[in-house]
C-alpha cells in the first residue's frame, strides 16, 4: 500500500513539472526583476519555422531596445573619498600618502619618508586633506 502511494506520489509530481515545463516553453518570454521581459530563444526546440522567425525578430527588438537604454542612460558613477596626506623635510623634500582614511594615509607618507632614510620623518609635521572624485564604475 505505501509502495502504491508513492508510486502515484512520483507520477503526480513528474506530470506537474512536465506540465509547468510544457507552460514555459510556450510562453516563450523572461521576465525579469526589475519587471522588464524579453524573448527567450530555445534552439532545436520547434518546428514550426514562421514561429521560430518571428521569436527572433522579437528577440533582436527587445535587444535593441536595451542597446538604445543603455546608451541614452546617464553613466553610472560614485563619488570616492580620498585622504592625501604630505610632509615635507628639509632635505629629500616631500613625501605623499594616499588612502581611504586619515589615519593610514599618513602612516603611508611615514613610511615613504622612512623609505628615504631621513632622520626627522617622526618629529615633521605631516599635512592633510580631503579629495573627493566622482568615479564611473
Amino acid at each position: 500500500m505505501k509502495a502504491l502511494f508513492a508510486l502515484v506520489l512520483v507520477v503526480a509530481s513528474l506530470t506537474a513539472s512536465a506540465q509547468s515545463r510544457r507552460d514555459d516553453r510556450l510562453d516563450g518570454r523572461i521576465i525579469f526583476r526589475d519587471g522588464r521581459s524579453t524573448v527567450r530563444i530555445s534552439v532545436n526546440e520547434r518546428n514550426d519555422v514562421n514561429l521560430r522567425i518571428r521569436m527572433l525578430e522579437e528577440a533582436v527588438r527587445d535587444l535593441q531596445a536595451q542597446v538604445y537604454d543603455l546608451r541614452d542612460a546617464e553613466p553610472r558613477t560614485r563619488i570616492v573619498t580620498t585622504h592625501v596626506c604630505s610632509m615635507s623635510t628639509s632635505f629629500n623634500g616631500t613625501f605623499i600618502g594616499k588612502a581611504s582614511s586619515r589615519v593610514e594615509a599618513e602612516a603611508v607618507t611615514r613610511q615613504n619618508c622612512n623609505r628615504s632614510r631621513e632622520s626627522f620623518c617622526s618629529s615633521n609635521r605631516v599635512n592633510c586633506e580631503v579629495v573627493q572624485e566622482e568615479v564611473a564604475f
